[in-house]
């Protein structure tokens, strides 16, 4: 670019930083770097050589070599990276002592990351892979770590969703005009100056505006950290034992967890249990608690959810809790202060997460060039007198309001869903209804559109009243569409090069009782290994919480109601 290599330019912006002490340029031992190598020495900057795939391992290397306590990393396709905010890092640092410090508010290739190595150090400890090519959730997702954001002051710099980094050809493209635009040599350009042009030029912006996607993709099929085990799971706490929490037991048993206790109020249907389920019946939080289980699962009523983990987190480091995560928002903000000081490993139960159905279409997805995701459709029904027509439906927690019942919380799979394919949700509108065939004081069919950042809407109808039962839908892209039936445990799929629909899935012989088991599963391993944020925390189980609230407020004041905004969806 301008007769020097890309890096050469991102070189100049570090060497004006007053706070870094050396440059060390970290590569791999593989012959295609050698010229990296050389550019170090033309540039009068370390070099470091190690593992290509192992970063953690490469960059705690090089800080041992050159005998280093604090690094600032940069990844080498940045060469827009700010040298002010690295100064800002390393003074932040001093203040704080983090382990591990972002600038994320930034635009996408001017931050970086400040690490302490003793705690990278720890890292390699933790970690069971040597593939570490995304690497920062190893600090974020363990609760081992101090993280601490930096607070980007300048409005004008912050801009998270602005992409300044090189990946693809359209992001040289991207660089080459501004680089035309604002390159002298021997001077280097602001941050500031790079801004001010893309205001004034906006369709640069809209030359690698396509690339943030695909950079998104391979960067989510990268980003599931692999770590050891660091405790064993040998007794678990049940918190209700009704249908659910029968089935719980059942599958503990099944993965080798034997030992559990329960539990019970014994004002559900259930006043006895049947002689197949192995469990310790105890009276009262305090006995519970005395026996020290590794695990809590927590499958009350749904209103009883957030009083059960504020008394669950200062001494159970892993707590299961059944969809959805509570009944309203409300307290919401008080768990997550609670569960920050403990670190505790929360798992919300939306079981359908782990049907093949699912599966099989986020890997349709991620395998074909379908474009834009349009438009999510989905419906489940269900004649509510038939769904446990062994107890009286009118009592059972989903027909109840002071339970948290009604068909939206009941039936939050399908909102859920919605966030996870089509991303974080801005808007929602619906209408909440009750039917004369039941008469219940809680929503009977819901009816709910939610508009997406990306542009998609969801259209989603849930009812108590359908018979027979039927749970499907449609998911339409720019180029394809996936259609999807669980009664029929079949997918269909048409995508870009497709001259006919096919089925890409199909098993009529599938046990629903196998999603179950891979959920719990997960969250054991999730417990043994201390992964505090993951997909399925309580993080990811707010936002489809907060479509439930929108929902009712936009039903009772028939207006669009607009959803706050997670900082899970920020990078």
């Amino acid at each position: 670019m301008h007769g020097k290599p890309m890096i050469v330019h991102m070189l100049d912006r570090l060497k004006v930083s007053n706070e870094l002490e050396d440059i060390i340029i970290c590569t791999s031992l593989e012959s295609q770097d050698d010229p990296l190598e050389e550019i170090a020495k033309n540039e009068s900057v370390q070099c470091y050589r190690g593992d290509a795939d192992d970063v953690i391992s490469r960059l705690a290397g090089a800080a041992e070599k050159y005998n280093v306590d604090y690094i600032v990393n940069i990844t080498a396709d940045c060469p827009f990276v700010d040298p002010y905010y690295i100064d800002r890092i390393v003074n932040t640092y001093r203040q704080t002592n983090a382990d591990l410090i972002r600038s994320w508010d930034l635009p996408h290739g001017v931050f970086s990351y400040g690490i302490k190595v003793s705690a990278l150090n720890k890292v390699i400890n933790l970690k069971d892979s040597t593939d570490t090519e995304v690497w920062y959730q190893y600090f974020t997702d363990t609760g081992l770590f101090n993280v601490v954001d930096l607070e980007i002051e300048n409005i004008f710099h912050k801009r998270p969703g602005l992409r300044m980094t090189l990946d693809y050809p359209d992001d040289w493209t991207f660089f080459q005009c501004i680089f035309d635009e604002l390159y002298n040599e021997d001077e280097l350009f602001t941050l500031d100056e790079i801004l001010e042009l893309l205001d004034e030029r906006p369709e640069i912006i809209k030359i690698n505006e396509n690339c943030s996607k695909k950079f998104n993709e391979r960067y989510s099929s990268q980003s599931l950290i692999n770590l050891k085990k660091v405790r064993s799971i040998n007794k678990a706490l049940i918190i209700g034992c009704g249908s659910i929490g029968q089935r719980h037991v059942k599958n503990l048993n099944a993965l080798g967890v034997n030992n559990i206790i329960a539990l019970r109020s014994k004002k559900g249907h259930f006043k006895n249990l049947p002689d197949d389920i192995n469990v310790t019946e105890i009276e009262g939080w305090d006995k519970a608690l005395n026996e020290k289980p590794d695990i809590a699962i927590i499958s009350n009523p749904t209103s009883l959810h957030l009083e059960s983990l504020l008394k669950l987190l200062p001494t159970i480091k892993g707590i299961f809790v059944e969809k959805p995560l509570s009944h309203s928002m409300d307290g919401i903000d008080k768990l997550l202060e609670v569960k920050e000081k403990y670190k505790n490993v929360i798992f919300v139960g939306h079981n359908l997460m782990f049907h093949p159905i699912i599966k099989t279409i986020n890997d349709f997805i991620g395998s074909h060039n379908l474009g834009e995701m349009l438009n999510i459709q989905c419906q489940f029904g269900q004649w509510l007198p038939g769904w446990h027509p062994y107890e009286k439906y009118e009592d059972a927690y989903y027909a109840r309001k002071d339970l948290g019942g009604g068909v939206t919380l009941t039936l939050i799979h399908e909102l859920h869903m919605a966030v996870e394919l089509a991303g974080e949700a801005i808007e929602v509108a619906g209408f909440l209804s009750d039917s004369s065939m039941l008469n219940l004081d809680v929503d009977v069919i819901s009816d709910v559109m939610v508009r997406h950042k990306s542009g998609c809407v969801s259209q989603i109808h849930l009812d108590y009243v359908q018979q027979p039962q039927h749970r499907s839908g449609l998911i339409s892209f720019e180029r394809g569409w996936i259609s999807y039936d669980y009664n029929q445990s079949k997918v269909i799929a048409q995508g870009p090069d497709d001259n006919m629909p096919y089925t890409i899935w199909s098993d009529d012989t599938y046990d629903a009782n196998e999603m179950y088991i891979e959920e719990i599963k997960t969250f054991i391993q999730y417990v043994e290994e201390n992964r505090v944020i993951h997909c399925f925390d309580s993080e990811s189980a707010i936002e489809s919480l907060k479509l439930v609230d929108a929902l009712f407020m936009s039903s009772a004041n028939k207006n669009v109601v607009k959803v706050p905004y997670n900082k899970r969806f920020k990078f």
